[in-house]
């Protein structure tokens, strides 16, 4: 269904499903015979786009809720089928939306220009991406089977009194079977758990002032503001509401479980963050929990690789975990910041097969974080540190250059770039030293109390012979850190 009004998905159940399969075993001679189609016409977007107007792509509109729908998208979760596409309609009136089975989600001007009223760019941002998030949802956790059954299916074509009786038992069963108002309120929770994860302030929608529904309605039928409906299989405003309301309050308790994980991860207890985290991803899949779990599963990769071949640290990377989730920022408004995490890398050549499963795994939960959120650098400096843990330095250069391209701030980056270059270099048997002084410099510039890149850079001239520097940095590590054991492996 839409975010408001619209088409809706249905899901049988097994035994309904087994029923219907059979049924069109039974009548397949038939239906072949008849040459009846598997979809209606309402299942296309040509149906709905037909004869109309799209919204001009200069239009700011256009690109505001394409900006919007990219990143819900990107946060939602995924299932087998077509991409999703969003399609504007350049129509004014009454504001609707649509979800089809050819993976497009259609969308009026009239729909944007209702959130558009909102008393911030935030507000509106936050609505529009309830509206989509909505869609998607029917595009994630259904699958259109009525186009498929109802619209090419029809009793009285059947032959036989039987295979009539058969066939209309199954359309009644299907409909008994999979209630139309809990699909729409299951829509609600998901829209609105989809456009927090993907870092809209979803707690505009249940403002004291306005409520989006109940402001919705207002432009659409003012008679559902007293509880009618649009049809019998649609929930009340006040069922809408509360789905929401509870489901924001729900992402907000499960928010103690991701701070226990953050916890339970700088004391180095990763078994407990494992836990938390996961448990955490079991209701709110975000960037942020991939990311951290993915930290998680490094570590477990990491001992495994310093057990079969301990050495003395050389240069340290600097992982990044995220201290905070979206759903404290998109339900309290709390801003996040990230953080630092450090761990020293040694050099070893041992593999085993645990640490190939846990820096596989690794490497796919920081990939699913940047999946969820394309502009979020963390993820790609952490898949970095996995390229460089199994000794893929090219790759994990290409990593943290997508890193900092995200965010040219970006200390860390810089400063694992500049080790993977040198031991890149080491590999290729070429001279990298410009590439790594300078980019240790530059995570210097940016966060000038750097312990890592600090020792980084005194470590990389003791090795290239430059007393004079390596004492330099020495003794601004000394400064900083001064009861670091780096300042030993300087000597």
């Amino acid at each position: 269904m839409t975010a408001i009004q619209g088409l809706t998905m249905y899901r049988v159940s097994f035994l309904t499903a087994f029923i219907i399969i059979s049924a069109f075993a039974f009548l397949a001679p038939t239906y072949a015979h008849a040459g009846a189609k598997p979809t209606g016409p309402s299942s296309k977007r040509d149906y709905w786009t037909a004869n109309q107007k799209m919204l001009d792509e200069k239009d700011s509109r256009y690109a505001l809720a394409h900006s919007v729908f990219d990143r819900v998208l990107a946060a939602a979760d995924k299932r087998p089928g077509p991409i999703p596409e969003l399609i504007i309609l350049d129509e004014g009136g009454y504001p609707w939306a649509r979800s089809l089975p050819d993976g497009a989600i259609i969308l009026t001007r009239g729909a944007i220009d209702i959130c558009l009223r909102s008393a911030s760019m935030m507000e509106a941002k936050a609505k529009l991406a309830f509206i989509i998030g909505h869609e998607l949802s029917h595009q994630v956790n259904g699958d259109f089977w009525h186009f498929f059954f109802y619209q090419g299916v029809r009793p009285e074509q059947a032959k036989g009194a039987s295979a009539k009786k058969t066939l209309k038992e199954v359309i009644e069963i299907a409909r008994k079977t999979d209630s139309v108002v809990a699909k729409e309120l299951k829509a609600d929770q998901y829209g609105v758990i989809y456009a927090s994860q993907a870092g809209y302030n979803v707690s505009a929608l249940m403002k004291a002032d306005v409520n989006f529904f109940y402001e919705w309605a207002a432009a659409t039928s003012p008679g559902l503001l007293e509880g009618a409906m649009f049809t019998p299989a649609h929930p009340r405003i006040q069922q809408r509401s509360a789905t929401v309301i509870l489901t924001i309050k729900q992402v907000a308790r499960k928010i103690a479980l991701f701070d226990k994980g953050v916890i339970y991860y700088k004391q180095g207890n990763y078994a407990a963050a494992k836990r938390y985290f996961e448990d955490f991803l079991s209701q709110y899949q975000s960037r942020e929990a991939f990311n951290n779990l993915g930290l998680v599963y490094y570590q477990m990769a990491l001992k495994e690789h310093m057990r079969l071949q301990p050495h003395t640290p050389v240069f340290r990377l600097s992982l990044i975990i995220d201290p905070s989730t979206r759903a404290k920022e998109t339900t309290k408004g709390r801003q996040a910041l990230m953080t630092p995490f450090n761990r020293s890398f040694k050099r070893s050549d041992g593999t085993s097969a645990l640490f190939r499963k846990y820096s596989k795994t690794a490497a796919k939960y920081f990939r699913e974080a940047a999946d969820r959120d394309h502009t979020y650098a963390p993820a790609h400096n952490n898949i970095a540190c996995v390229h460089f843990l199994r000794r893929e330095f090219s790759s994990a250069v290409g990593q943290l250059d997508i890193s900092i391209i995200l965010d040219p701030t970006n200390a860390e980056a810089y400063n694992n770039r500049g080790v993977s270059y040198l031991n890149h270099a080491k590999k290729l048997k070429v001279n990298l030293n410009s590439k790594v002084e300078s980019d240790l410099k530059k995570a210097l510039k940016i966060k000038p109390d750097y312990v890592d890149a600090t020792f980084n850079l005194a470590y990389f001239y003791k090795i290239t012979g430059n007393e004079k520097e390596k004492r330099h940095y020495m003794l601004r590590l000394k400064k900083i850190a001064p009861r670091s054991g780096l300042i030993a492996l300087l000597e």
